[in-house]
């Protein structure tokens, strides 16, 4: 449910982001594998999806959680500092946090907007440079300037666990938070340009039994190099950008995204509570790794769709679903090889509705589709899965009928001819009808020769009298 654009609504949407932001403070300190490290850093991505949608007008709300977790922090791990000190660290804090991925989320912003299917990988590396050059410059001088009495070796771990745990969870969290602010902000319109059908086959797994794959392999190998107290083992975690990949070139782009976020959850709480903290970097870095992958590959599924798109518009008529002229004969002309080849028999049937051109000019183009829709339907439904059905052009259409005689052929062609004389009762006051000219596929002469003798039996037909079917024989 959309809220209205009111003062009461814009105070209950801050009032939401800043209660939010908390929660996702207190999940990441509860899945800590050592004191101020966790896998990721959650709140991070909220910051930068909030400064996207709401520009600087998200900096008080979110500066204000940042002094907040500070004193939070202080409760939970009882270092009794004093107000001021508190005052100081949190504010210094929230400067650093709302300065640093503000510039980068105003940097992000103006593309956002303009995503196809075309640019998704230049916005993407425009997103990962903006995430490891913001995530680093803001633990280089939160390492610095909150920790000042660290020890050299201490500033170290602490540094590159808070980039780490920073960088994943903005990399892994932001396209969910922007999914989700959209249904508040529709206006903006971000992401619009991958909001494409996802590829799905019929006989595809389901998404949930995907995702529960990704997480019983997650499973599986966190347990196992928690047992065996290896690395090398917990290298696997590697693979599961196999399912993930899996994920993303068959379901929605939103669908990824959460099936990414749904793993960096699961693998944070599966590193805290092992206690597996020697081997956090390496599933930190598998998250990231997967989460690159997940983003450059979303472009895939658009642009197969668009290219599937393409196709039907470059070989078949957008009106009657038969095949273009210059695809017909193209694979008209593959089918004649091959009955040349194999000594089989090819017929060919041209056929046209009667007097269409009285049809439009009396009725309109409207009802003139949709007798063309209508009888390409019933021709459609007499041919084989083996017969080429085409459309030459305006009403005349053409069907080619592999290991078909010519005698076969005719047979076709009454067969159509008499299925048509039932589409006159789909329409008021139309005699629908069609004229219908069949020719043998002579290995010498080939199909160009064919089309002429069926074009030349038509018009013969017509000359007779319409609504019916003339052959020509060998």
């Amino acid at each position: 449910m959309l809220l209205a654009d009111s003062v009461p609504a814009r105070v209950l949407r801050h009032t939401a982001l800043l209660l939010i932001w908390l929660l996702l403070w207190r999940l990441s300190v509860v899945m800590e594998y050592a004191p101020h490290a966790s896998i990721w850093f959650p709140p991070v991505a909220l910051t930068f999806t909030a400064i996207v949608f709401l520009g600087w007008r998200a900096c008080i709300t979110i500066s204000l959680a940042c002094v907040l977790s500070t004193f939070w922090e202080d409760y939970i791990f009882e270092t009794h500092r004093n107000v001021q000190t508190l005052l100081t660290s949190g504010v210094l804090f929230a400067a650093l946090h709302v300065g640093i991925y503000g510039a980068g989320a105003a940097l992000l912003r103006t593309t956002l907007s303009n995503i196809t299917s075309y640019n998704l990988y230049s916005v993407v590396m425009r997103f990962l440079i903006i995430c490891a050059a913001t995530t680093l410059l803001v633990s280089l001088l939160g390492t610095l300037v909150l920790y000042q009495g660290l020890q050299s070796p201490t500033l170290k771990e602490t540094l590159i666990a808070w980039w780490i745990g920073d960088m994943s969870g903005m990399l892994v969290l932001t396209p969910i938070f922007i999914a989700l602010l959209q249904r508040w902000y529709p206006a903006r319109n971000f992401l619009a340009g991958i909001a494409f059908t996802p590829i799905v086959h019929a006989n595809d797994f389901p998404y949930s039994i995907k995702l529960l794959l990704s997480m019983l392999g997650l499973v599986v190998t966190s347990c196992a190099a928690y047992y065996f107290n290896s690395p090398e083992i917990a290298c696997f975690v590697f693979f599961l950008a196999m399912p993930q990949m899996w994920i993303v070139y068959t379901e929605s782009p939103l669908h990824a995204a959460i099936s990414l976020a749904l793993l960096g959850f699961a693998m944070a709480g599966l590193v805290s509570l092992l206690g597996i903290a020697t081997q956090a970097y390496i599933f930190q870095f598998a998250l990231c790794v997967m989460a690159c992958s997940t983003y450059f590959s979303m472009a895939v599924p658009a642009l197969i769709s668009d290219n599937r798109e393409l196709h039907q518009q470059a070989h078949f008529d957008s009106l009657t679903k038969a095949l273009t002229r210059h695809s017909f004969f193209n694979t008209a002309e593959q089918l004649a090889k091959q009955a040349v080849r194999y000594h089989e028999s090819l017929s060919l049937i041209v056929f046209d509705i009667d007097k269409f051109k009285q049809i439009n000019d009396t009725h309109g183009h409207t009802v003139g589709d949709a007798v063309l829709k209508s009888v390409a339907s019933v021709a459609r439904s007499v041919c084989r899965e083996s017969d080429l059905f085409g459309r030459f052009g305006g009403d005349e259409f053409l069907i080619l009928l592999p290991n078909t005689p010519l005698e076969a052929g005719v047979k076709v062609a009454e067969q159509i001819r008499n299925a048509v004389s039932h589409v006159s009762a789909q329409f008021e006051d139309i005699d629908v009808s069609c004229s219908f000219g069949v020719a043998p596929v002579k290995a010498v002469e080939g199909l160009d020769e064919a089309f002429e003798l069926a074009d030349r039996q038509l018009l013969a037909a017509k000359r007779a009298g319409r609504n019916q079917v003339k052959c020509s024989p060998f």
